[in-house]
């Protein structure tokens, strides 16, 4: 079929299922500040989806190309692009204003570093009034770097003088040709710019989830309208689903707590991922064309397909809420279960320490008996212990919904040697030679480890970062960095057997989420389980 070109659409003008809009009706603007992009998926030639309803298909300003009818089977996908380009840089701090950041900047060049400062983020409008402001100011090194090997290797030579971390920027957008297929008898369209689908929920067919993670999988999800398709950075095909911020909370909550947990503990939930959500949106991917991904790194969303009554009512009755500390909406990060202990943001993700993201123990009164987790002896007798924090769930009856959380509080696990050898040569890229020992260079408040040293009898390799070393000694990712380890050694005192014994599962940083159940379980509401783990911060309602 002939293809015509049209406001930089490239049209055939029968599709199945659809008929053609004559003259196109105006599409209702909404501001963009109200809604947010979640990427669904990316880094992928193509899509398959099916449209639950009947339906609109239209280009990126609005404009009604055709309408199509639920039920048919679709595939979007690139038929030609070219990638656009981003750079590597390194970033030496992060100021909330620009005098500090101009302060740093001399600082730096004194150092005899050549410096340079660019705001981050965006504020956000809803009705007319601004009600967040999350932007902020980067003191980036001036060398850019096409590669982040390239990147890493100017970092690590810079450890001892200055601490920083790498960021990707944009310098050239992707472009190409989309084109949306009906499976049912090959026709299609073509488009230059971003094609949506409207008026109807869609369902993605195989939607990556869990990558790297032990839940790693794909499955059939279902988003609300609208669902956009468009050419990422990497001259592939993104699916974005652009929604209103309490509606993309209504698919995060029961992705990220089970429903089945009391409602003051999904509130509480509900405060922490609008937080996370607004104080991270503008800079999380800006070299993609989305502003929240909708995975591990920002927030697990899964959009209609595990919505629940629980988890609507507590979106609905916090509606507006959030954290707030100087001026700011508060970063409420969150992980499932602490281990009774939560950690330090800047020592799991470096930059400035944030008083309500300070480790803590996470129970009634105060951590007695055990001293400074960060001290390896002390760390060895915490894990050991059967403490009564609230997130330690085999002290007896629980509620159901939260059984499977056990086996988190306390875990072990267990390499031979040439399991542990073989896995970690395939992460590594190195030939360790035989592995003798690993060593807790630094740990947090939690007793996570922040650096780790394998030792060989060939090499000695170090692992940076909390995210890394669990990445590093598990095939996919161990439950936490906070272990400590025990070897059985033969005659030669060469290690046959590596015992990792661990507390707690993910990055213990902000609200444990078995914590705020357990909490909810004793009578607390969700503001003060707030309180007790994001200390020093109030609760503002935005809007």
């Amino acid at each position: 079929m002939r293809a015509f070109r049209a406001s930089g659409l490239l049209l055939l003008l029968i599709l199945a299922g659809c008929a053609v809009q004559k003259p196109p009706k105006p599409i209702e603007k909404v501001e963009r500040e109200t809604l947010i992009r979640v990427g669904l998926v990316w880094n992928t030639p193509s899509v398959e989806f099916f449209v639950n309803n009947n339906f609109q298909i239209t280009s990126h300003d609005g404009t009604v190309i055709a309408k199509g009818m639920k039920g048919n089977r679709w595939r979007a996908e690139v038929k030609t692009s070219v990638p656009g380009k981003t750079v590597y840089r390194l970033v030496a701090a992060s100021m909330s204003s620009m005098e500090n950041a101009e302060a740093m900047q001399e600082k730096l060049e004194r150092m005899g570093l050549d410096t340079d400062i660019q705001p981050v983020g965006q504020t956000l409008r809803i009705g007319g009034r601004q009600i967040h402001d999350n932007r902020f100011y980067r003191v980036c090194l001036k060398p850019l770097f096409e590669k982040k090997q390239d990147a890493e290797v100017y970092r690590d030579a810079l450890w001892n003088r200055l601490e920083t971390f790498i960021v990707q920027q944009q310098v050239e957008k992707a472009s190409g040709i989309l084109r949306l297929i009906n499976l049912e008898n090959g026709q299609q369209f073509e488009s230059s710019k971003s094609i949506l689908i409207k008026g109807s929920s869609v369902t993605l067919v195989q939607v990556p989830v869990g990558d790297g993670y032990h839940w790693e999988g794909s499955e059939n999800r279902s988003y609300p309208e609208t669902v956009a398709f468009t050419i990422g950075n990497d001259g592939k095909l993104t699916a974005i689903n652009m929604l209103p911020l309490e509606k993309y909370l209504e698919g995060v909550v029961p992705s990220e707590m089970p429903s089945g947990f009391p409602l003051e503990a999904l509130k509480a939930q509900a405060v922490a991922a609008r937080g996370e959500a607004l104080a991270s949106w503008g800079f999380s991917h800006e070299a993609d064309p989305f502003d929240l991904c909708s995975d591990v790194h920002c927030q697990v969303y899964s959009g209609l397909s595990k919505k629940a009554p629980s988890t609507d009512q507590a979106v609905r009755e916090t509606r507006g809420l959030v954290l707030w500390q100087d001026d700011r909406i508060c970063n409420t990060v969150y992980s499932a279960v602490c281990g009774g202990h939560t950690e330090d943001v800047d020592r799991v993700w470096g930059g400035q320490a944030k008083p309500y993201l300070r480790g803590n123990y996470d129970g009634p009164g105060g951590l007695k008996g055990y001293g400074d987790l960060s001290n390896e002896k002390n760390l060895r007798r915490w894990i050991n212990a059967n403490p009564p924090a609230f997130c330690n769930t085999a002290q007896g009856w629980i509620l159901p919904a939260l059984e499977y959380t056990k086996k988190y509080f306390r875990w072990e696990v267990r390499y031979t040697q040439n399991e542990l050898k073989t896995l970690l040569f395939e992460k590594t890229g190195r030939n360790l030679g035989l592995i003798l020992d690993l060593v807790a260079l630094e740990r947090g408040a939690s007793g996570r480890m922040i650096r780790l040293k394998i030792v060989g009898t060939e090499d000695v390799w170090i692992v940076e970062g909390e995210l890394n070393i669990r990445k590093t000694l598990s095939s996919n990712t161990l439950w936490s960095s906070c272990f400590y380890v025990e070897k059985k050694e033969n005659a030669e005192k060469v290690p046959e057997e590596f015992l990792l014994k661990g507390a707690g599962f993910g990055h213990g940083v902000g609200m444990c989420q078995t914590g705020a159940a357990v909490m909810a379980l004793q009578g607390k509401r969700f503001d003060h389980i707030l309180k007790h783990y994001y200390k020093e911060a109030t609760i503002r309602r935005l809007y």
